[in-house]
């Protein structure tokens, strides 16, 4: 196995994947990783013998069009995306800029047969602690009736390789559950997705129920999906922050947290960004994998290890077949 690392296009630097970068290879000695960035910032990873760095003198900025993304053909992130282009790596993980990253890889790495639209597939912490797969959480503006069925489809099969769910169901998001609910758009979708044999439909999700971890898939448009995952993380952020500030007003507080500590440090585990890995770029023929921009070492090495899993467990492959 090989994949290419993406160690320039993050808010802070080098420094985490780096430090990733040298968790994974003691782990897994035999997979080459393909790290790529200016290399006198790579020098601690020349002695291990599974990694190779290849130098990049560019760095794709958040600002970059897709003109400009295209003419960076010395940053980090297209060298990363143009190995996997060639056949030369089997997978690529960046923390870079979403937007900058999805617009390369469209430019650079070739879509599934038969797929109309790739996707951004985010993994929410629920309640229940089960994971959900919420997509499109952003790569497109606007989606058809029969691109949010190719997204429940290549959710479905997902949550069945590499979450392990024997039969995963699958939910549209909506403003109401009843079949009739939304425009003109989810309420075509909802005929196919109910009509689709490979999944299996449960009807519409309301947001609220959306943290709940009732439902292993759920497909929306790219738009609302993208605030819906805001919307969520910043709730999620809000309350860990009003429960502590609550907590540590009053002594009496102060002391019912020192006893509660392992159950807060739990809590806020489960619902922690850094332990999923990242957002998989969904309708590739690569596994593409785009870490949290502010990833430090812990999320770049779960963001390999999450596309680590894609290439072993041959989730592309599979995914080919179940869309024909």
């Amino acid at each position: 196995m090989k994949l290419a690392i993406d160690a320039m296009s993050g808010d802070l630097g080098s420094a985490p994947v780096v430090e990733a970068c040298k968790k994974f290879a003691e782990k897994h000695p035999y997979v080459e990783l393909y790290v790529t960035g200016k290399k006198e910032e790579l020098t601690a990873l020349e002695s291990i013998n599974s990694i190779h760095i290849v130098d990049a003198r560019d760095v794709v900025l958040m600002t970059d069009s897709v003109l400009g993304v295209r003419r960076k053909k010395e940053s980090s992130m297209v060298k990363a995306l143009m190995m996997a282009r060639k056949d030369e790596v089997d997978g690529v993980v960046s923390c870079g800029s979403t937007g900058a990253f999805y617009t390369a890889s469209m430019l650079f790495v070739k879509r599934i047969e038969g797929v109309e639209k790739s996707c951004l597939m985010a993994t929410l912490p629920t309640y229940s602690g089960n994971s959900t797969c919420l997509m499109d959480v952003g790569a497109n503006a606007t989606n058809t009736a029969q691109q949010l069925q190719e997204f429940a489809v290549m959710g479905s099969l997902y949550s069945k390789l590499v979450l392990n769910k024997e039969n995963p169901k699958v939910s549209l998001l909506n403003i109401g559950a009843e079949d009739h609910k939304g425009d003109e758009m989810h309420q075509e979708a909802y005929k196919l997705l109910k009509d689709c044999d490979k999944i299996n439909f449960t009807g519409n999700i309301e947001g609220r129920e959306l943290l709940s971890g009732d439902i292993d898939v759920v497909v929306t448009d790219g738009f609302s999906g993208n605030i819906a995952l805001k919307a969520s993380e910043g709730a999620a952020i809000l309350l860990m922050k009003a429960m502590k500030e609550s907590l540590f007003a009053t002594l009496r507080g102060k002391i019912g947290a020192l006893f509660a500590k392992p159950q807060l440090y739990a809590l806020k585990e489960r619902f922690d960004y850094k332990s999923v890995g990242g957002a998989l770029f969904m309708g590739f023929e690569k596994a593409i994998v785009k870490a949290h921009g502010g990833s430090d070492a812990k999320a770049v090495f779960n963001a390999m290890e999450l596309v680590y899993r894609m290439v072993d467990l041959d989730v592309v492959g599979r995914m080919k077949e179940g869309l024909q």
